[in-house]
C-alpha cells in the first residue's frame, strides 16, 4: 500500500491510457500500418495486448519474412509520421475525471511529473488546461530509452530533485509497472488503458485503481482501490 500523502514527495503520471483516452487511436494507427502492408488485421484485443507490453504492433504482426520488411517500415514511417503526430495532438481526448484529478493533486503542493513514451509537443495538454500542473514532462524525445527502462522515470525524479523512495508512479500497463519497479518507486495501476488487472498484478503493482480519478483520495489514506 502507498502510505499517507504526507510521505509522497512526487507523483509520476503516465499519459496514454492513464490521462489520455488514446488506446483506440493507437490501435487505429497500428491497423493503418498493417493495412498498408496488406496484412489481415488482428482483433482489437490482440492489438491492445501488444500495446500493454510495449510491443509495436508492426513488430508483432508483420511477418519476419515480409519482403524488404525494414525498408517498407522505414518508408512508411517517414511518409506518415508527421501526419500521425499531428492527428495524435488534435484527436486525442482526456479520460473522464483525469484532468480534474491532475488539478486536485497539483493543488496539494506535491510536484507532478508526466512520463510518457509518446513523442511530439503534446499540444492537448494546453487545450485540456493541465500542462501548467506538471513540474516536468519527460517524453520519448527527452530520453534514449523508453519504458520499461527506468530512464524516463529517473530523468523525471532527477529534474524534480526527489529520491525514488519518496515517489509514486501511476500507469495503466505492465510496462509502466516494470519501469516503476526498476526505478525504485512505488507503483499504482489504473484500469483505463491497455493493461488488465491480472497483467498489472503479475508485474507486482502495489495497488490497482479503477481510474486516476481515485488517486487523490487513495493517496490521502491508502485504503481505496484494489490491493494487489
Amino acid at each position: 500500500m502507498v502510505d499517507a500523502m504526507s510521505e509522497v514527495r512526487a507523483i509520476l503520471l503516465d499519459l496514454d491510457g492513464t490521462i489520455a483516452d488514446s488506446i483506440d487511436f493507437f490501435c487505429g494507427l497500428s491497423g493503418e500500418v498493417l493495412s498498408a502492408a496488406g496484412i489481415s488485421l488482428p482483433g482489437r484485443a490482440a492489438l491492445v495486448e501488444a500495446i500493454a507490453f510495449g510491443i509495436p504492433p508492426a513488430s508483432r504482426f508483420l511477418p519476419a519474412d515480409y519482403p524488404d520488411r525494414e525498408a517498407f517500415l522505414l518508408r512508411l514511417y517517414e511518409a506518415r509520421w508527421p501526419e500521425w503526430i499531428q492527428r495524435y495532438g488534435s484527436e486525442v481526448k482526456p479520460l473522464p475525471g483525469a484532468c480534474e484529478a491532475v488539478a486536485a493533486l497539483a493543488g496539494r503542493g506535491v510536484p507532478i511529473g508526466l512520463v510518457t513514451s509518446s513523442a511530439g509537443e503534446l499540444p492537448f495538454l494546453e487545450r485540456w488546461g493541465i500542462r501548467r500542473h506538471f513540474a516536468i514532462v519527460v517524453s520519448r524525445d527527452a530520453v534514449r530509452r523508453v519504458k520499461p527502462d527506468p530512464e524516463p522515470l529517473l530523468t523525471a525524479l532527477e529534474g524534480l530533485g526527489v529520491a525514488a523512495v519518496d515517489a509514486v508512479s501511476v500507469g495503466d500497463t505492465p510496462v509502466d509497472v516494470r519501469a516503476g519497479r526498476a526505478a525504485g518507486v512505488r507503483t499504482v495501476g489504473v484500469l483505463t488503458g491497455a493493461g488488465t488487472a491480472a497483467q498489472l498484478r503479475a508485474e507486482g503493482v502495489e495497488a490497482i485503481l479503477t481510474s486516476i480519478a481515485e488517486l487523490p483520495r487513495y493517496l490521502d489514506d491508502g485504503r481505496h482501490g484494489e490491493s494487489a
